[in-house]
């Protein structure tokens, strides 16, 4: 059974920090300064567990007129389960109920992009390069980012 949380306390923030070094510093080689950043204490943060066990993480924040979704994963042995999904659709509620008024959109890698586009959201602009990595602006449905 998938549960969420929105952490309330060091320990969640402590597994979910464990989630993306293991994610995207060990799988992906993204450097320890970029992946964990000034915005740490200022973003909301999700931590997704399987019957428990920690498994796939996420956060947001406001940016002027953004809700920007951010530092989305899921470890490897648990993937394709559909827990990415989960993650987004209960972080995509969250952030309705609480900044309707803001334009959804993150920064996707490039092989992500597909199963964000199933989820709703569009390719803004051209590619580029973060973090070595390939990616994509993308907003929630149509909504522009101007």
């Amino acid at each position: 059974m998938l549960t969420i949380a929105t952490l309330l306390n060091k320990d969640d923030y402590e597994l979910c920090l464990k989630i993306r070094r293991e994610v995207f510093i060990q799988e992906q080689n993204v450097p320890e300064d970029i992946e964990v950043d000034e915005f740490e204490s200022t973003a909301q943060h999700f931590l997704v567990r399987s019957d428990g066990i920690p498994v796939g993480t996420g956060r947001f924040r406001v940016k002027d007129q953004y809700i920007k979704f951010e530092r989305i994963a899921t470890l490897n042995e648990f993937r394709g389960q559909g827990i990415g999904r989960f993650l987004m659709t209960e972080m995509m509620k969250e952030a309705q109920k609480h900044f309707s008024h803001l334009t959804p959109f993150m920064y996707s890698q490039k092989d992500a992009v597909s199963f964000y586009e199933k989820l709703g959201w569009v390719k803004v602009g051209e590619e580029f390069i973060e973090a070595n990595i390939p990616h994509h602006a993308m907003s929630f449905k149509t909504k522009p980012l101007v």
